[in-house]
């Protein structure tokens, strides 16, 4: 793996930063896009980034200027995409279940498209809508039953999993929906899990999408949308393969020009993952039966992903050191067992070196807590024109600013 250009130009820089902090590619930012615009060109797509997985407003800009829009699942992540920018009819507002006020906070603010999870959740979008006089556009999120080849917590559309309504209750929701008057039901979501990298389960979930799309067709409904989610995989490890998308773009293309429909995508973590670091420093070291054990100042407050999924995120030293490279295990600063990073093959290090964490621009920041009373880290953006700081560190004060004491 390869540290993004720029760093090593500002060396002298970065070495004068506290650690831990959050460290952004705003180019690669822009060239994934790029390439995803690119790969989908012939697919009728507009790309909508998924905010629950990077919500700092520095980076929102950057995805925003480049046209994309946003698909949030709170009326938190509404609030931050409009002042980042984003115009309402941009937004997409996708959850699982609300409740009234969050519904009518969004419509208030003109986001148009909804999806809905449950039979419930469609009706509780035609009351609200139906109070405000205000008309909006659903989609019904199916469950396909596909287990995609991830971690289990992110495989969203296996049979089991909480999302989505089966497709054999879909006569319910035509039932449903023939009597509304404000919500109209215009295309059906589907979205089978996170950091898949393999094509073959998005191809099989589109199987899925045309039953459903072919259902009310004939049911009288007519479908003129396809919201297929995201869940485009990064590789974390070094040995891990990019995604092919050439048999996603070909089946996406296909559905799209047989049924004439214009079809939305999430993705979250393929645009800004790889786009972001995490900078920190070695603040002890020890032993344990031979093996050097590396504490650093960055821990699962910062990215909780390896806690969480035992998710892998490759670790390097971030200024080159001479050698031999040994097994050498990482672990964070928290009093906490699960707070480790794993082994990686490092040279000898010692205290106050810094070393580079990768893929850490999405589900780190947006996950990222105050456990051990630690403060939020800074967040830097890295561009053609240089450094600049889009969130300061936390202060002690903030540990404390929402108590009554």
């Amino acid at each position: 793996m390869k540290i993004l250009k720029n760093v090593r130009n500002l060396s002298k820089v970065l070495k004068k930063l506290d650690t831990p902090f959050y460290l952004y590619d705003g180019e690669k930012i822009a060239r994934n896009i790029d390439t995803l615009t690119k790969v989908f060109s012939n697919c009728r797509v507009e790309l909508f980034f998924a905010v629950k997985a990077n919500t700092a407003l520095g980076i929102l800009k950057i995805i925003k200027e480049k046209g994309v829009g946003a698909e949030v699942v709170s009326p938190g992540e509404l609030f931050i995409s409009l002042k980042a920018g984003f115009k309402p009819s941009k937004i997409l507002y996708n959850n699982i279940a609300r409740k009234k006020d969050e519904v009518i906070y969004s419509i208030k603010r003109g986001v148009v498209f909804y999806n809905f999870e449950a039979l419930d959740q469609a009706l509780l979008l035609e009351e609200c809508a139906k109070k405000l006089r205000r008309k909006i556009k659903i989609f019904v999120r199916i469950n396909p039953g596909i287990f995609s080849n991830t971690h289990p917590h992110l495989a969203t559309g296996s049979p089991m999993s909480k999302f989505g309504i089966p497709m054999n209750e879909l006569k319910n929701v035509v039932n449903l929906v023939r009597r509304y008057r404000f919500v109209e039901l215009v295309g059906i979501h589907s979205h089978i899990g996170s950091q898949i990298l393999t094509p073959v389960p998005f191809v099989m979930a589109l199987k899925k999408v045309e039953e459903a799309i072919q259902f009310f067709n004939n049911n009288g409904i007519k479908i003129g949308y396809i919201n297929l989610g995201g869940g485009f995989g990064i590789p974390y490890h070094p040995d891990e393969r990019e995604l092919n998308f050439v048999p996603i773009a070909r089946a996406y293309e296909n559905i799209s020009k047989r049924y004439q429909l214009k079809t939305f995508l999430e993705p979250g973590r393929f645009i800004v993952g790889n786009a972001g670091y995490i900078a920190t420093t070695i603040i002890s070291v020890k032993k344990r039966k031979g093996t050097n054990l590396y504490i650093i100042d960055a821990g699962m407050t910062e990215n909780p992903r390896p806690a969480l999924y035992g998710a892998y995120h490759h670790i390097e030293s971030l200024f080159k050191k001479n050698g031999k490279q040994r097994e050498t295990r990482i672990a964070g600063p928290l009093c906490e067992n699960t707070d480790e990073f794993g082994i990686y093959k490092l040279s000898p290090l010692n205290i106050r070196d810094m070393l580079i964490i990768y893929n850490c621009g999405a589900y780190t920041r947006t996950m990222a807590s105050n456990y051990n009373g630690r403060l939020l880290p800074p967040e830097i953006i890295v561009d053609r024109h240089g450094l600049a700081i889009i969130r300061v560190k936390q202060q002690l004060k903030g540990l404390i600013q929402n108590e009554k004491y």
